[in-house]
């Protein structure tokens, strides 16, 4: 069953990127509506938080890891910016490296003027595409909005103690999934 879930402002912060990874198509230009398609979510459902989220069926024993697609939605972006540090095509344990040693770091910053009705959501991430660890902020008037279907939400802790099944984009068939699609790069 697919969910929507409200994050707009500071519901943003029972969101953690930490373990997602993400496709960042955002450059060159910045559209007044952003959708990024993530996998590897975690919501803090636990009781830990304080006030935890709460979703049908979900128990708040335990954080709660969405192991499957999920779509985060952004509504009258006004501006942001993304810096992505890039993994070694070699080794993707490693970052790539300018010959002086510093690594290389792609990023792309959309001004805008602060205002009281803008709200800065702000996530670290794995970048699919590009390949790196990924820092995204994204200023916005408006909504933000985060959808995933119920069944891919398991207890954090059952994600922990087997990342490389869960963290696969193939451990489940979803129809949703548009993560196994092959991307050609063209450089000029």
């Amino acid at each position: 069953m697919t969910y929507q879930l409200d994050i707009t402002a500071n519901l943003f912060d029972s969101i953690d990127f930490s373990e997602a990874s993400a496709f960042i198509n955002l450059m060159p230009k910045l559209g007044k509506y952003v959708e990024l398609n993530c996998w590897g979510i975690t919501l803090l459902t636990s009781k830990r938080w304080g006030e935890p989220l709460i979703l049908p069926n979900i128990d708040t024993n335990d954080d709660t890891y969405i192991a499957g697609a999920t779509k985060v939605i952004f509504h009258n972006v006004v501006g942001g910016d993304i810096r992505v540090r890039l993994y070694d095509p070699d080794s993707p344990s490693s970052f790539l490296k300018k010959p002086d040693g510093k690594p290389v770091i792609i990023q792309k910053r959309w001004a805008f003027k602060p205002d009281n009705a803008i709200f800065v959501y702000e996530l670290d991430c794995s970048s699919k595409w590009p390949p790196g660890a990924c820092y995204l902020a994204l200023a916005s008037k408006g909504p933000a909005l985060l959808n995933f279907d119920l069944s891919d939400c398991i207890p954090a802790q059952e994600f922990v103690l087997n990342p490389q099944k869960y963290s696969q984009y193939g451990w489940k068939k979803t129809e949703h999934n548009d993560f196994n699609q092959e991307v050609e790069l063209e450089i000029v």
